[in-house]
């Protein structure tokens, strides 16, 4: 009976001996299944442009509204809208007659003036000589050098009015303070106008030459600076060539500058104003357009990689990196633009390093991958 007992003890255990075994090699069977295969890169450096568009107000280089200095009605207007003026030919005449009518008045003033002067002259030299023979006193000769200085300052004053009135009389006639392109003109013939007026009559502007006004933050002034290590006063000349872009899609051809920076920074909006500039033979752009300037960051030996590979918390940039097989998650560091489908690493990676190139927001810590193209 003992021997019985022994003889089912010993099977018993043979048999969970092998129930183990089996239990064991289905354990390395299900640690095999969970060895996923994820798409993966093996990070490398490259120059690489990023750019970023910016939208912008279009002004021509040298825009002119033209304003009345005098008051009077519209007699003539001497070109057609849209036509290409030169500096000084004549745009718009207003009524002269009352000007030239000022005119012929301060002339005569002004003969008046000298004739006055002259009896004056003829009386001073005449007391001065009785002076001189002690006939007249010195009240009377100091009576006569003061009405010498009054015919003088009356003369002086009445040269003043004439130029005035010459002044205002040529001011009936507007002329183009610049050459470019007359725009429309918003007074027709007998309207009367005047300098305090709120509309300007027209605007001169050469679309030849453009610059693109441009809000940025105080940030992205910041990152600038940093990036090319200099100051604002200095940005312009490290800044590389930037595009500029029509609403509708269109690159003009000719690439410009950034040129200025403004040195204050808005009340209204907290924007600091850039300004490029640009040559647009063609008229692409017009005084008033909207435009897109397009501005590139020339990053060289950058680390790009796609944003998918990529997740986020709390702001801070996570990926999952691969070493020896497995996951870790490994903070990254970001350039502030991208192009909307990659980003530049400043920091957290190296040449060399095998992340997770896509969904790397579904790869928990310490999971085993295997590479697949």
């Amino acid at each position: 009976m003992n021997k019985n007992k022994w003889i089912f003890a010993a099977l018993a255990l043979v048999a969970m001996t092998a129930g183990v075994w089996y239990y064991s090699l289905d354990d390395d069977e299900d640690e095999e299944e969970e060895v996923s295969e994820y798409a993966t890169m093996t990070i490398a450096q490259q120059d690489y442009i990023i750019t970023r568009d910016i939208v912008s107000k279009i002004e021509t280089a040298q825009p002119a509204e033209l304003r009345p200095q005098v008051t009077g009605r519209i007699v003539k207007i001497c070109v057609e809208e849209g036509a290409r003026v030169k500096k000084g030919q004549p745009i718009l005449v207003l009524d002269q007659v009352p000007f030239q009518a000022a005119v012929r008045s301060a002339e005569a003033k002004v003969n008046s003036a000298k004739a006055q002067l002259a009896t004056a002259r003829q009386n001073m030299e005449g007391r001065e000589a009785l002076h001189n023979r002690q006939v007249i006193g010195d009240f009377d000769m100091n009576k006569a050098r003061n009405e010498l200085s009054e015919a003088e300052a009356a003369l002086d004053e009445a040269k003043a009015e004439l130029q005035t009135a010459r002044n205002d009389l040529s001011y009936t006639v507007i002329k183009s303070p610049s050459d470019g392109v007359i725009s429309m003109i918003e007074y027709r013939l007998g309207e009367l106008v005047d300098p305090s007026m709120e509309t300007r009559l027209t605007l001169v502007s050469d679309y030849r030459r453009i610059r693109a006004y441009t809000a940025i933050s105080e940030k992205t002034l910041y990152d600038l600076k940093q990036y090319y290590g200099c100051s604002a006063e200095e940005l312009p000349g490290k800044l590389p060539e930037v595009t500029l872009i029509t609403y509708w899609g269109k690159e003009l051809e000719q690439k410009g500058r950034i040129d200025a920076i403004s040195g204050d920074v808005d009340l209204t909006t907290g924007a600091i104003y850039i300004r490029a500039s640009f040559d647009n033979p063609q008229g692409v752009f017009h005084h008033g357009s909207n435009g897109v300037l397009r501005v590139p960051y020339h990053l060289k030996d950058a680390i790009v990689i796609p944003q998918e590979a990529t997740f986020e918390i709390q702001d801070r940039y996570f990926v999952s990196k691969v070493v020896d097989g497995v996951t870790h998650t490994t903070e990254i560091k970001i350039f502030p633009y991208n192009d909307g489908q990659t980003y530049a690493v400043t920091d957290g990676l190296k040449p060399g390093d095998v992340i997770v190139a896509e969904g790397g927001a579904l790869v928990r810590e310490g999971t085993k991958v295997k590479t697949k193209k």
